[in-house]
């Protein structure tokens, strides 16, 4: 047996121990599905799952970890978020991203790095892009699941694209008078994502941003042709919809879960409380069960972008590499807040600012409640980078997800769920992810204080546990 080591701040990976085993010893177990946290635990590891859970001595094992004093989570799973996009260039066949090619090439290789600083050890891809090789090929990088985006060439988000490069990222689009032999059909194509390995289909109920209503949307006859076709190939629809008026024909098209946060209430826009139709529409998505991913830093992410100071935050540093950050300085990166500027005619970047942070985030913060009060489950999903603001950074926007989720009125065990089983459950990965029980993949966090105490502690992490490779969380800072 090798002998036993502790874990020092310095080690990175002990990739040669996966199949071996890992001894947490006299942690304190912070996990859902306990009513209390349990104390003085030993938690063995072998072949990158957990093998036993005792208060007994454990006294076979090749690597041993002090967790006294410590808390033990599962690895957190975001459920939105877009690995081929870049903060501040937007998706990798964008014309900003083809023309800095090795600026792109550094993030690509940081990207997973950062999410697992912030204890990110899964993620769900909604929209996979053409560069999420790059996430997918990593050394060390969280879990990773994807959705295909099932869309046209007369639906969003095809019909805003202007060039045969940004087009090139929808490969299954829609004939919809196609019958169902037809290659281009919805019978056709969902067994094509089926086939790939896909966990999901992503759906665009999006008529035009804001209250704007130039772009059609899919027929009632497709939907529920791809309803159907998807129910057979046991495929989950994730609707992206951020509008009273999308929410309530995604969830007539029988969605499994809703993508964003309702920001936009339509007619109902200057509403301080939540209005009829729209508790309507949030108790049918109860009763449907369907599920909610508020995507709250989209918002945030629109209004902090306009700051002059956002591209010197210092939680940049660890995980945004320096050349990327000294980009974001340049004239050329400012393109994305110009376009913004323009949407609002004229107001001042802080009144822009504030349109965001205090008006449509308070929107999306009433949906939570309201779901909340009826112990309706919420879901972790940043839908990072969720524009082409570079506010946002990868992981550090899952820990500011969970944050405003404190602010919107979730308790900590709430938070808690909400970033583990709730996700694990909706994407039927239970069986191995979501709690730390015997027989789950071993992906853990070991924090330094207690998540149930303060939501700070999520950005207290001591060690990473990926399929039982301790990883130190300092190892992974990118400008060192």
């Amino acid at each position: 047996m090798i002998k036993a080591l502790l874990l020092s701040i310095s080690l990175f990976s002990f990739a040669s121990l996966a199949e071996n085993k890992v001894l947490i010893e006299n942690v304190t177990i912070v996990s859902s599905h306990l009513q209390a946290p349990k104390i003085q635990m030993n938690v063995l590891i072998s072949d990158g799952r957990i093998t036993e859970i005792t208060s007994k001595k454990i006294t076979s094992y090749d690597l041993k970890i002090n967790g006294l004093g410590k808390f033990l989570t599962p690895g957190l799973m975001d459920s939105h978020a877009h690995v081929s996009s870049i903060p501040g260039m937007g998706f990798g066949v964008e014309p900003v991203a083809i023309k800095n090619p090795k600026l792109a090439q550094a993030y690509f290789e940081q990207q997973p790095r950062s999410f697992l600083y912030y204890g990110v050890t899964q993620i769900l891809d909604p929209n996979p892009g053409v560069s999420f090789n790059y996430f997918t090929s990593a050394p060390h990088r969280p879990d990773y699941f994807r959705c295909e985006v099932l869309t046209s060439k007369s639906t969003f988000p095809y019909v805003e694209k202007t060039d045969d490069l940004s087009r090139s990222m929808f490969t299954y689009l829609i004939d919809e008078s196609a019958e169902a032999t037809a290659e281009n059909s919805v019978e056709m194509l969902i067994r094509k994502i089926a086939h790939s390995g896909a966990s999901c289909i992503k759906l665009y109920f999006e008529d035009g941003y804001g209250n704007a209503n130039q772009w059609a949307t899919l027929s009632t006859n497709t939907l529920k042709r791809i309803k159907l076709s998807a129910k057979k190939s046991n495929l989950l629809i994730v609707a992206h919809a951020n509008a009273l008026d999308m929410q309530q024909l995604a969830l007539a098209a029988g969605v499994d879960v809703i993508a964003h946060g309702m920001w936009n209430w339509g007619p109902y826009n200057r509403e301080q409380n939540i209005p009829k139709e729209i508790s309507n529409t949030l108790d049918k998505m109860i009763n449907d069960e369907v599920g909610y991913m508020p995507t709250q830093r989209v918002i945030a992410g629109l209004g902090e972008v306009m700051l002059p100071t956002i591209v010197n935050s210092p939680e940049f540093s660890s995980i945004t590499p320096k050349s990327l950050i000294d980009w974001y300085k340049t004239t050329e990166a400012q393109w994305f807040k110009e376009e913004l500027r323009i949407g609002f005619d004229g107001m001042p970047d802080q009144s822009i600012s504030d349109a965001f942070l205090y008006g449509r985030i308070g929107k999306g913060n009433k949906v939570i409640q309201y779901l909340r009060s009826s112990n309706h489950p919420i879901l972790l999903a940043s839908d990072f980078p969720g524009s082409p603001s570079f506010a946002n950074q990868p992981g550090l926007t899952t820990y500011q997800e969970m944050k405003a989720m404190v602010t919107a009125g979730l308790s900590l065990e709430e938070v808690l769920a909400a970033a583990t089983i709730n996700n694990a459950k909706q994407f039927r990965i239970d069986n191995d992810y979501g709690t730390v029980e015997v027989g789950k993949i071993a992906n853990l966090l070991l924090l330094k204080t207690n998540p149930l105490d303060s939501i700070e502690s999520w950005n207290r992490i001591e060690t990473i546990i990926l399929h039982g490779d301790p990883i130190a969380r300092e190892s992974l800072v990118v400008n060192k």
